[in-house]
């Protein structure tokens, strides 16, 4: 093999290709969720850095493209197929992902979902399922993919149960049992009962009256009611949903 102007990123075109120590091998792990794959029949599976609360930032159980893939940047995208993986991430971390990636990997050095769409036309054939867990996704999200797919013959196909989870296995780490506390009033500036009082009165004079309010980002109920936790490292939040409608939490 010709040397390598870098040591410190892959190059899948030396013959055999050069994996720096950083890369992970994903072959394995590859493997398993297409066996997954093929059993709910579905030719292609998106995988998200976010969490079910559309964290950027995310605890172990919840790094499911950094197990997957071995790349460990906090945004990006993968699809894999039965024959081809692709991770998608912006320019911030296009270097690191040379350096964490195997190559089984292609590297798409953009994050528009219309990039994700086009690839995926051309590497699933008409008729083909393309499996996500719909939890991972926000709303709009979700839509940008229906957009990119639609009237192509290729569908989304929801799945209850996330792949990848059952491909990692019992080698996922356990969920974070980090205590949750108040903060002092004199930190907080309004005590929890005005917050959701003020709330209550903006449901009452929006124009459209709604009678709830789901929060689902984790930042928010830590808001709401002047609660900190530590399920994220160095992110002061805890796992949690709130509805709050008018009369109840």
């Amino acid at each position: 093999r010709a040397p390598s102007p870098r040591d410190d990123i892959r190059d899948c075109s030396a013959e055999p290709p050069y994996l720096p120590p950083t890369a992970t091998d994903s072959t394995a792990r590859l493997a398993a969720l297409r066996g997954l794959l093929r059993a709910r029949g579905a030719l292609a599976y998106i995988v998200p850095s976010t969490d079910a609360h559309m964290s950027e930032y995310i605890s172990a159980r919840d790094a499911r493209l950094g197990w997957l893939s071995g790349f460990t940047g906090s945004a990006g995208t993968a699809v894999v197929t039965q024959d081809k993986a692709a991770l998608w991430t912006d320019s911030r971390y296009w270097t690191q992902a040379e350096r964490e990636l195997d190559c089984n990997w292609e590297l798409q050095r953009t994050t528009s979902i219309e990039s994700i769409g086009m690839w995926i036309l051309q590497a699933v054939p008409v008729g083909g399922n393309v499996a996500l867990d719909p939890f991972l996704f926000s709303i709009d999200t979700w839509n940008s993919y229906s957009r990119a797919l639609h009237g192509s013959g290729r569908t989304l196909l929801p799945l209850e149960a996330n792949l990848v989870d059952e491909a990692w296995g019992d080698q996922r780490p356990l969920p974070s049992s980090s205590e949750i506390y108040s903060l002092p009033a004199e930190f907080t500036g309004s005590s929890w009962q005005e917050k959701v009082a003020g709330i209550r009165q903006q449901m009452e004079q929006h124009s459209r009256r709604p009678t709830a309010v789901l929060l689902s980002g984790l930042e928010e109920t830590a808001w709401l009611f002047n609660l900190r936790g530590d399920d994220i490292p160095y992110n002061p939040v805890f796992y949690s949903y709130t509805l709050l409608t008018n009369t109840t939490i």
